[in-house]
Order: structure tokens, then sequence, then C-alpha cells
């Protein structure tokens, strides 16, 4: 059943799994801080659950194109929401990244409405929401971070499976992208562009670590390794999946043609890969 749940609404209890739609996790910002939440058929409480940060350069892409994860998510037992969050310009850092962590305050906060554990929430991303994901991951104690919302600040997610993106954004300081989120150049806000990556950030204690990426995808190999390195030479429980002739919207097939649509994290073997390593830190549902 599809149900409509407003911030205090309430959903009409029925047999089979349960969506509570555009949930406004920040009152401020309506829609822009809404989620999705998919609950998994049955009676179970204290589920582990898995937050999902859409992509499309900070600039682009709602929560919606994260609704067949979600959905998938929810039929292998995990608790699954899909986010929205502030856009550029008005999502521009740290706005963005305050949103997330804003949402994972949200969804520990009422953890007993959607059957969660609280202790046991992961988050996933891919492209921006893959960045955004990695940042939650390491930088979630790092005051420019903090979110200001009614929920209040919260710590690092219990595990964190970034995609396809880059985690040092000092070296893409040339994309015309980043400038955009940042908020300017690298002259003009070194800062930022250090505080906004979360290469920056990692230290001994970080969740356990997925890194997914692409062998052929545009944004560099080189970023997900780079970030796999030193989560572990810092002590870290990091695995690194690299995906031979993936790209970041195609991925290489047997068939005739050559390639279909399809994001890295979503091929089958990616799946198989992050429900062995949900069930390993998180746990099975």
């Amino acid at each position: 059943m599809r149900s409509a749940w407003l911030t205090w609404g309430l959903v009409a209890a029925c047999s089979g799994p349960t969506v509570y739609e555009d949930v406004v996790y920040d009152r401020r910002f309506g829609d822009a801080t809404s989620l999705d939440v998919h609950i998994p058929e049955g009676t179970a409480t204290a589920r582990p659950a898995v937050m999902l940060i859409h992509g499309g350069a900070w600039r682009y892409g709602a929560k919606d194109s994260y609704t067949e994860a979600a959905e998938r998510f929810a039929a292998a037992g995990y608790v699954a929401a899909t986010i929205n969050y502030r856009l550029v310009p008005a999502g521009a850092y740290p706005a963005a990244v305050q949103d997330c962590l804003c949402a994972l305050s949200f969804l520990r906060a009422n953890a007993d409405v959607y059957g969660i554990d609280p202790a046991r929430i992961a988050v996933t991303g891919y492209s921006a929401g893959g960045h955004l994901s990695a940042l939650v991951g390491t930088g979630a104690d790092v005051a420019a971070h903090q979110p200001d919302c009614e929920w209040g600040p919260t710590g690092a997610p219990a595990a964190a499976i970034p995609g396809d993106s880059n985690y040092d954004l000092v070296s893409g300081a040339d994309s015309s992208l980043v400038q955009d989120f940042i908020g300017g150049t690298l002259e003009e806000r070194p800062e930022q562009y250090a505080n906004a990556s979360p290469l920056t950030h990692v230290r001994p204690g970080a969740p356990p670590f997925l890194v997914v990426h692409g062998s052929s995808d545009v944004v560099p190999l080189q970023g997900a390794r780079d970030l796999a390195e030193a989560l572990r030479a810092a002590g870290n429980d990091v695995r690194m999946l690299e995906l031979g002739g993936a790209g970041h919207i195609t991925s290489s097939t047997t068939a005739s043609d050559g390639a279909y649509l399809q994001a890295a994290t979503d091929t089958p073997e990616a799946w198989a890969v992050q429900l062995d390593f949900l069930a390993r830190t998180v746990g099975a549902p």
C-alpha cells in the first residue's frame, strides 16, 4: 500500500509493504526536505535501515529516482528511506549535507514510528549522493555540518555505501558544478573546498565503508581508491568494489547492444555485495 503521510499524519494499517510518502523532516523547507519510507511486510520492529541520497550534480534530481532501489531493500527486509535535500543554489554547501544529517536525525528520533533500530541505519548514495553519503560518513561531527533543524545534531551512520563520486573536491575545483555547490572558486573559498571533501575528515573510528565505483566512469576511479586507502590506513573497516566496464550511467553487457543504462550500484554484482556488506555491518533483517 502506498500512503501519503505529511509530517504528523496517520497511515492506515494493512497487510503488505507500506510506504510513507512525502514525510517532511524539516518543516522550514517543505517538500525540498521530505522523504519516503518503505517498510517491509510483517510486524518486526527494530529493523536495520538504509537512507538513500539521490544524485544529480547537487543541482538536479529527487528522491523518486531511488524508489526502485528502496523497494528492493524493503523486499530484502530493510526499512528504506529515500530523501530530498535542498538543491543548488539553496542547497549550496553546507546546506545539502546539513539536510542529509537532519534526515538521519529525524529517522533516529522517529525510529519507533517506522520500526527502525536507530543504531543500525546505513546511508548510501550515487554521484552527488555518493559524495554526500561519504561526507555524512566521515564528517558527521564537523561543526559546519551540524543541522539546526528541530531534530538536532546526530552522529555518523552505522555504515556508508558511496558510489561513483569525487571525494576530494579540491581536485575537482575546475568543475563549474563543484564551484556552484561550494559557492565560489577554490581561490575564493579554500576552507569550504577542504571541509566539503570526505577525504579531509578521514579519521580512526569512521563507520564501515563500502566504496563502489565503475572502472569506466567519467569520475576518476582513483578518487574512490584514495578514499578507500585513506580509510584503511586510519584503521577503519572498508571494502572497495570496482566494477569492470561500468560507466557513470551505463554498464557493459554481453548482449548485442553492448551497454545498458544503469548506475554502477544498481548492477546485480553490486547489489549482491551491498546486501552482504549490510548484513555484516548493520545486521541482517
